[in-house]
């Protein structure tokens, strides 16, 4: 996620404090993590978003922080507190910024795939079991009717997609072709058969994300791994390649949609194409090689549309441009 520091003629950061951004001064311990964790959760409520340390309070200009401080918290003491007083995790970061020589600190995290998270515990009057935190303008506090009325709309049309799109890929791969794995009852349903995965492991069972940390056995959440090849679970016969899945080379959505390379490579950098399985994957054909970039046929429709608002492909291009500019100054400045 990134975090331009963009300054007035007075030296102040121009961008000011909001649902996504949130500065502080320093970076501190003890208690002020359950702060931390408590505005990043009502960011994940909401669309996402930063903490950046580093800032002084007012006016907003940036001092930096001491590193030392930063680099000796332990990332999974952060991701503990998460954990234990809210009722899901959430895909957050934390890293060093550099600007002008000096160096600030970063807590980022996603926008949640499954909303609310709730509050699960007290802790002191910092906490309240049962409280929905929610990032508004420059403050997080918990949500207010419109907002977790607005959430629960969004998340109820999410699963009515989820549904359609689970079907699409059902009616895609062929019935005949899909297994399903139940994690509520352990089983994996291949052909007629099943499959039963022992109670005591499917209650342990952690999935590994992206952005989540992965803790030793005694330190954190079972995970159960895969490893290796494995064999007589689903006929080979019936596994459906990623070429027909994902049919097409960025020249193909080039040429069926008349767009010169760089117009179609700042449109799909503006989407957040890549890394969108919907959409996108990539192919290796080696360690050391260089990605293949394959897209499905779903993308050319949802580009199609988008180019039909005179301004879209315009903006795209323009959004890109200062991209690459302030990436530019970054490199310089390291």
């Amino acid at each position: 996620m990134n975090f331009i520091f963009e300054l007035d003629k007075r030296n102040y950061i121009k961008r000011r404090e909001s649902f996504d951004l949130e500065y502080k001064q320093s970076f501190q311990g003890g208690d002020n993590l359950i702060k931390y964790a408590k505005s990043l959760v009502g960011m994940a409520n909401n669309k996402g978003g930063q903490i950046i340390f580093g800032i002084q309070d007012s006016p907003h200009t940036p001092i930096g922080i001491s590193t030392k401080k930063w680099i000796e918290i332990d990332p999974r003491k952060i991701d503990r507190i998460i954990r234990e007083y809210f009722s899901q995790e959430i895909e957050w970061s934390q890293q060093i910024l550099e600007f002008d020589g000096k160096e600030f600190g970063q807590l980022a995290v996603f926008e949640s795939e499954n909303k609310p998270i709730i509050c699960s515990k007290n802790k002191d009057n910092l906490l309240r079991e049962g409280a929905i935190y929610y990032r508004y303008r420059a403050e997080t506090k918990e949500i207010e009717f419109a907002e977790l009325k607005n959430l629960l709309d969004k998340e109820k049309e999410k699963e009515k997609l989820m549904w359609m799109q689970h079907i699409q890929k059902i009616a895609q791969i062929g019935p005949n072709n899909v297994s399903l794995f139940d994690t509520y009852k352990g089983e994996i349903s291949v052909g007629n058969g099943k499959i039963l995965l022992d109670k005591s492991i499917v209650d342990k069972l952690n999935f590994i994300q992206k952005g989540k940390f992965v803790e030793s056995e005694e330190e954190g959440l079972p995970t159960l791994r895969l490893v290796g090849d494995i064999e007589g679970l689903v006929d080979p016969s019936i596994v459906v390649e990623s070429d027909k899945l994902y049919p097409l080379l960025a020249k193909d959505i080039k040429d069926r949609l008349n767009l010169n390379p760089h117009d179609l490579q700042c449109i799909i950098w503006k989407l957040e194409i890549k890394g969108d399985k919907r959409y996108h994957t990539e192919i290796r054909l080696g360690e050391k090689s260089n990605p293949i970039h394959k897209y499905s046929e779903a993308l050319v429709p949802v580009i199609n549309r988008l180019l039909k608002k005179g301004d879209f492909l315009r903006n795209c291009k323009s959004d890109y441009s200062k991209f690459q500019k302030e990436q530019q100054k970054l490199k310089k400045k390291k």
